[in-house]
């Protein structure tokens, strides 16, 4: 065996042992042109809305209302929705973007497992052109789509801890929501929200009966809160479908 064979096994050997494996260039822009070719969220959402079988929707996290958001590319004059986005300069554009249609409402605020007022962390929009360049000229609408109530969820994705802002928001229950706009009907709900949206959807159904089809990013929760969750919905009979970053949680007779 050579040596730069053996260097390159020991090497692999190491890595493995910690988590991670080597792929090759040419694995990776294979894999990035079948996930060009996937099932998108939208694939399964828009036929539903045109279907009817979704008319009221509520996004948690919605941000300016079209970056890396699905909802946007599903929407017809007919849809109710309720659209929550706590931080101002993107709740303006999100306000923007769907000024025209008549049966949506913007909500400049959070959802949380209470009523009252939370600490949210964002980038301070005086660094977003940094932060084009560091990330090689990215659409800046994609920093306030890390805003979180955990600052170190922004630190970790590369934002500079001095370029980080909070300001206290106003926050309601799911509850108090649904309650006050009559959304006992609901048929979708969307939840984004950079590492909580576990919590959030835990205190949806352990506080609300009703059960609609459900959205959200599954890459920053845990195994173990995750696993908790899916059983949780399992029990009231909901299946699973995992699409990138998105887990869509339905009924088969919803769907079908």
């Amino acid at each position: 065996m050579s040596h730069d064979l053996k260097k390159f096994k020991f090497i692999k050997k190491i890595i493995g042992s910690i988590g991670y494996k080597l792929v090759d260039k040419k694995s990776l822009k294979t894999e990035r042109f079948i996930d060009n070719l996937s099932l998108k969220v939208e694939d399964i959402i828009q036929p539903l809305i045109n279907k009817k079988k979704i008319n009221k929707v509520i996004q948690v996290g919605a941000n300016d209302g079209k970056s890396d958001d699905f909802l946007y590319k599903c929407l017809n004059d007919n849809l109710n929705a309720i659209l929550i986005e706590p931080i101002n300069d993107a709740f303006l554009k999100l306000k923007k973007n769907y000024e025209k249609y008549s049966k949506i409402n913007c909500l400049n605020l959070a959802i949380d497992i209470q009523n009252g007022s939370k600490e949210i962390f964002s980038v301070s929009s005086t660094y977003f052109d940094y932060y084009e360049k560091k990330f090689n000229n990215i659409n800046v609408d994609w920093l306030n789509v890390l805003s979180s109530f955990n600052k170190k969820h922004l630190i970790n994705h590369g934002i500079k801890e001095k370029h980080i802002i909070s300001k206290e928001i106003s926050c309601i229950t799911f509850s108090k929501l649904i309650d006050y706009y009559d959304y006992y009907d609901l048929d979708l709900l969307i939840v984004d929200t950079e590492g909580y949206d576990v919590n959030l959807i835990n205190n949806f159904v352990d506080t609300l009966n009703i059960r609609p089809m459900i959205v959200f990013e599954w890459i920053h929760a845990e195994k173990n809160e995750i696993g908790l969750l899916l059983k949780k919905l399992e029990k009231f009979n909901y299946k699973f479908l995992k699409i990138g970053r998105d887990l869509v949680c339905f009924k088969k007779e919803f769907v079908f």
